[in-house]
């Protein structure tokens, strides 16, 4: 296992933090998987439609419905924008029940492309291409205080969590239980249905500490600042998660189209913006 530096955060604060038009979304499930080829550029331009894949589950700020059935969110922003600069109008294939699901439906055709939060992993650069980054987060934990401090035996609380070997949550079909299994070989890997679910197993006593990105785990703990007396968080320094928008894996010119995109809108997801989004949803 590679060396895993670890900057501790006491108490909620981290120490070492070096911490066009609209185009209207269609919402579409249960979309059946196509016979024809893959589309690049050139065959999303001349349908007039790009097919975006994401988790039918609520994941703000990037995207959630409301309770008149629009979806919105910042994910939703970008691929409207980005549709826009194709002329064309995006169809959402919202029925996906996990991360790596609409990374399947690329796969299978049903969506052209995928976003979603989403990591980038070895098994996914298998079975697709990635664009550049849309944001770069590093890793985090949030942890039970007594059970690392009772596993330390003389150890500091990073040297116990570089060799973590207790239960370690993770969202099941995500890209962190890839993350957790390379990066943590000794723990036991616990697979959870969705973070919620996550976090209160971590509250319960049911695993040790929570396994996910430096954004998640600070929203945790501004959301419940109750959190800060039992459990600490970490950030891991050197492993980072890219979060790109999932194409096709024969789809060149759509994935070059994307990334000069991107280039052209800088700044569109930050680590501070996103939070900031994310609280003031929760607030609503």
């Amino acid at each position: 296992m590679q060396h895993i530096r670890l900057h501790a955060i006491v108490r909620g604060l981290w120490l070492a933090l070096v911490i066009a038009p609209f185009v209207n979304p269609v919402l579409l499930t249960g979309a059946a998987a196509q016979s024809d080829p893959p589309r690049d550029l050139k065959s999303i331009v001349d349908s007039g439609v790009l097919r975006v894949a994401m988790t039918r589950f609520d994941l703000p700020p990037f995207h959630w419905v409301r309770r008149d059935g629009t979806i919105h969110g910042m994910d939703v922003d970008f691929v409207n924008r980005l549709a826009a600069a194709l002329n064309v109008r995006t169809v959402m294939v919202s029925d996906i029940p996990t991360f790596d699901g609409t990374i399947s439906a690329i796969v299978e055709n049903r969506a052209d492309i995928a976003i979603s939060k989403l990591s980038q992993t070895y098994d996914r650069l298998t079975r697709v291409r990635f664009s550049e980054p849309l944001i770069t987060w590093r890793h985090a934990m949030l942890f039970n205080r007594a059970v690392i401090a009772n596993d330390a035996s003389g150890r500091t609380p990073p040297e116990v969590l570089r060799s973590f070997s207790l239960r370690l949550g993770v969202i099941a079909a995500s890209a962190y239980v890839d993350f957790a299994r390379q990066n943590f070989p000794r723990a036991h890997v616990v697979e959870i249905r969705n973070w919620d679910d996550a976090v209160a197993a971590l509250k319960q006593g049911q695993v040790d500490a929570v396994y996910r990105d430096e954004f998640e785990i600070q929203r945790a703990l501004k959301m419940s600042p109750a959190m800060n007396v039992k459990f600490g968080a970490a950030i891991i320094t050197d492993q980072v998660a890219f979060v790109s928008v999932a194409i096709c894996d024969t789809c060149g010119k759509l994935q070059e189209f994307i990334n000069f995109f991107i280039a052209q809108n800088k700044g569109t997801y930050t680590l501070d913006g996103v939070l900031a989004a994310s609280l003031q949803e929760t607030s609503k």
